[in-house]
């Protein structure tokens, strides 16, 4: 009876066992239908803020992003979540992205079953809720264009405009700042913009003023520009002012894993089974060497930006009519006007130079002269402007005097709006008073009287005329440089010598590039050995010095740094490379978790391998 209890009793817990499985299997199943859907955190934020976008991996791989207007989207890594459903314990892997917005606004993110909401407020303007102020980025996960207040922004932008109210045609002083904060590197991509169509700015510098200035403890770079702008129409209107930039900027490194040994065997691929060189890149990659370098150090990122300014509005009032007189030609602002004439004293039927020189503040783009009108007296041409100085325009015109004596040459007038006082002035110049010699007996007085056709001979009976020899038919009276062949045949060969010359430039500025690189990535490594011999870290200096070894002593050797080992080195150098010898043979037995021992001195050993790579560095 017994035997037969414990049969029953068996096959009851066997049944258990089996529905447990069952039932675990069907929710495991249901789990892994349901895929989690993608997040944002905050939905809401300023711009200069930025939010944290999770969207669920799939099969370890990170899904296509949607291209949104206005919204940057910068991956920042991986994280995985332990879910437990009805005792069921699953995993859920999250693609992790900074979102950086360029202006406010509400965006639609499409990504997953249905849209996400998300949406940017004007830069301190206060969020919503309680949970959208707590989620403020910090220093470290900000946006790289607008860094957390405890850093000071990456850059920005201010423009000043002294005057909100202002005439057609007035000339008003603008200055732009763009401000880049100490320790980054920016390319301009373009000039500032007031970004106002109704507006032209002119008399920008070409060329930055630089300087440095401190806000909130932050030193920045500052590069201004000063220029006029005018209003060309009248109206309410609103700067929205651009700066195109390139800025390389560095970004904290992210944390190291806890356990060297831990994410070694979560990989895709078997460790064990891979080269020896790909063990000691996972070994250093998930250490607390933190192995990747970029992620020690910070990654070192490129981006191109455009830094906008607060929008201000302006005010554009027309020009009043009363008042306004019959010569003004639209010129704005305050001047004043004078003549001279070369030389002073002139020969009847002989050109002079009539120079008007208009002066002052304003737009001088506006500023026309209608010149010396003719009369009985001068004979006059049109007048030539010519910007001979800041602040100051000329107009030269010819004049001919048509009689000897004593002449006088008018006044020239000119009326402006002046914008402090608004109302219409005319300024003129002081007659000129010329002695005019005559002209002298004998040379001729220009006429323009028409001349009559001379007749034409006939020839005489049983004579023929000669014949005129026309010479070659020419098509065209253009001369060489003119004709179409003539710039691509002159050309070509400039072309190609060019095109030659760029070619060699591109080859050695990429071979020097390379070896710039190589440089910064062995002297990290330098660095790290620097930490380890501090630290008394034996696995630390060998892992480093043997990675640096491993891409000068590949360079020399035109090998892979994978293919180096210490029994290459050991055919290849001499006996007083000893040290690098036992470097690398000290590494090669790290990969498989062999013992090495210690060194007599760390300190000595760095800097025996620190004098070789020198070395090495002269010989590449």
């Amino acid at each position: 009876m017994s035997a037969m209890q414990a049969k029953h009793k068996t096959m009851l817990g066997l049944a258990a066992t089996a529905w447990g499985l069952a039932m675990s299997l069907v929710a495991s199943a249901a789990l892994a239908d349901t895929d989690a859907n993608a997040q944002i955190r905050p939905s809401r934020i300023s711009l200069g803020q930025s939010a944290e976008l999770r969207v669920p991996a799939k099969s370890g791989r990170a899904p296509a992003l949607p291209q949104v207007d206005g919204l940057h989207f910068q991956q920042m890594g991986q994280r995985s979540e332990m879910r437990d459903i009805n005792g069921v314990v699953s995993k859920q892997d999250w693609i992790l992205y900074r979102v950086v917005a360029d202006r406010p606004g509400k965006f639609d993110i499409p990504i997953g079953p249905r849209p996400l909401a998300f949406e940017v407020t004007p830069a301190g303007a206060s969020t919503a809720s309680a949970a959208s102020q707590a989620a403020r980025p910090s220093p470290a996960s900000a946006s790289p264009a607008q860094r957390g207040s405890s850093e000071g922004p990456l850059a920005f932008l201010r423009v000043r405009l002294p005057n909100k109210k202002m005439f057609i045609g007035q000339a008003v002083p603008v200055t732009f700042k763009a401000y880049f904060r100490a320790g980054t590197e920016v390319t301009l991509a373009g000039a500032p913009s007031l970004g106002a169509s109704a507006f032209t700015v002119g008399n920008l510098d070409d060329s930055p003023h630089q300087s440095v200035e401190t806000i909130d403890g932050v030193p920045y770079r500052v590069a201004t520009w000063t220029g006029q702008i005018s209003a060309a129409m009248s109206g309410k209107f609103t700067t929205h002012a651009t700066l195109p930039i390139i800025a390389r900027y560095r970004v904290a490194p992210r944390q190291p894993a806890a356990d060297p040994f831990t994410s070694m065997f979560d990989d895709d691929e078997d460790v064990f089974s891979s080269s020896p060189s790909a063990m000691l890149r996972s070994f250093m990659k998930h250490s607390s060497f933190g192995g990747d370098l970029d992620d020690m150090f910070g990654q070192v990122r490129e981006r191109e930006m455009t830094l906008r300014a607060r929008a201000q509005g302006i005010q554009v009032q027309p020009l009043p009519r009363t008042g306004q007189p019959s010569n003004f030609g639209g010129a704005v602002g305050r001047f004043d006007v004078r003549t001279r004439l070369a030389p002073s004293t002139g020969i009847a039927f002989s050109p002079m130079t009539l120079t008007i020189e208009v002066s002052g503040q304003g737009n001088l783009d506006r500023v026309a002269v209608a010149g010396l009108p003719a009369s009985a007296d001068w004979k006059t041409y049109p007048p030539s402007a010519k910007q001979s100085a800041p602040g100051n325009k000329s107009f030269e015109q010819a004049v001919v005097p048509q009689r000897g004596g004593h002449l006088e040459l008018p006044a020239i007038s000119l009326s402006y709006f002046d914008p402090e006082q608004k109302r219409y002035i005319t300024r003129s110049s002081t007659p000129i008073d010329v002695e005019v010699a005559a002209a002298p007996t004998g040379s001729p007085v220009p006429t323009f009287a028409a001349t009559s056709p001379r007749p034409v001979s006939k020839p005489a009976a049983g004579l023929r005329p000669n014949r005129v020899d026309e010479g070659r038919f020419v098509a065209t009276l253009l001369p060489p440089y003119r004709r179409a062949w003539f710039w691509p045949v002159v050309t070509a060969p400039w072309l190609v010598l060019a095109a030659g010359v760029t070619r060699s430039r591109v080859r050695h500025h990429s071979a020097r590039s390379h070896r710039r690189a190589t440089k910064e990535t062995i002297d990290r490594y330098r660095q790290a050995m620097k930490g380890a011999v501090a630290a008394e870290d034996t696995q630390r200096f060998y892992e480093a010095a043997a990675a640096g070894l491993c891409i000068r002593l590949g360079q020399i050797w035109h090998m892979h740094p994978d293919d180096v080992t210490a029994a290459e080195a050991a055919a290849r150098l001499g006996p007083g490379d000893a040290s690098i010898v036992a470097v690398l043979s000290a590494a090669e037995q790290l990969r498989y978790g062999a013992a090495v021992a210690e060194p007599a001195s760390l300190a000595g050993l760095k800097a025996s391998i620190d004098q070789r790579l020198e070395q090495l560095e002269v010989r590449s």
